[in-house]
């Protein structure tokens, strides 16, 4: 069952924001949309939110809703996610901390084309703003609208990339191309040179991710073998350089 949690509380005082941003920014990537703007950027931002915490399995964001508000994500990862016509869901990507959700929608003043819903073992800590609070702050600082922009041409690009390979990749090679993102932006280092992708997804969610039925994912986890470990909840990638030569050739 998915859980919508609502939010309330008030605005965050600047010496509350800058200790959360103290404690968040391990969290993120170097690439993520926070993680590319300064202190003083991040800190306006933060200090027009409120705070929330958000279990697994809750939505920050549902499908169909009006789009009144972003999310700034400071910890762990939610699943982006969209209703299918004959019922259920498909998985559009997984985000993390230092990422911005819900921009898309608040840009184009539509309702919400997906839910977003948080995945990780750890709750996701997130800052909630009002899109006109997140419009000031981009107009006062041009270096929020730098980063939006850039973070809406990798969606795209991503979404763009994503739909050519479906033509032109055999399953295999899709998959490998979405685990070498995956722990490019936010896999963890374990014994040596293994890498763990810190998020839960099922057999059936890496098989919507590349547009493929759940049988066909399994066969195409098991043909990855000796490259990645699927044997655990989470997958660890055990040979980077030999997934990304598959990711770039299949």
């Amino acid at each position: 069952m998915r859980v919508t949690l609502r939010i309330g509380g008030v605005r965050m005082d600047a010496a509350a924001a800058e200790r959360l941003l103290q404690e968040a920014r391990r969290h993120w990537r170097g690439g993520s949309f926070l993680g590319g703007l300064g202190p003083a950027a991040q800190l306006a931002l933060v200090g027009r939110g409120q705070r929330a915490a958000f279990p697994r399995g809750t939505l920050l964001i549902r499908e169909g809703e009006p789009a009144s508000d972003v999310f700034l994500l400071l910890s762990s990862y939610v699943k982006v996610t969209a209703a299918l016509a004959g019922g259920g869901w498909s998985l559009l990507a997984v985000r993390t901390g230092g990422d911005l959700v819900g921009e898309l929608a608040g840009m184009a003043g539509v309702p919400r084309s997906a839910s977003v819903m948080a995945c990780g073992s750890e709750p996701v800590t997130a800052v909630r703003l009002a899109w006109g609070d997140f419009d000031e702050v981009k107009d006062a600082h041009p270096v929020v609208q730098h980063g939006l922009q850039e973070s809406v041409g990798r969606k795209l690009a991503a979404a763009t990339r994503r739909r050519i390979d479906y033509n032109r990749r055999s399953p295999k090679g899709r998959l490998a191309r979405v685990l070498v993102e995956m722990a490019d932006d936010f896999g963890q280092s374990v014994r040596g040179r293994d890498i763990i992708l810190p998020v839960d997804l099922k057999q059936v969610e890496w098989g919507d991710l590349i547009g493929v039925s759940e049988s066909t994912a399994y066969r195409a986890l098991r043909e990855l073998r000796g490259l990645v470990d699927a044997q655990h909840r989470r997958i660890i990638v055990t040979d980077l350089p030999g997934l990304r030569t598959v990711a770039g050739t299949e």
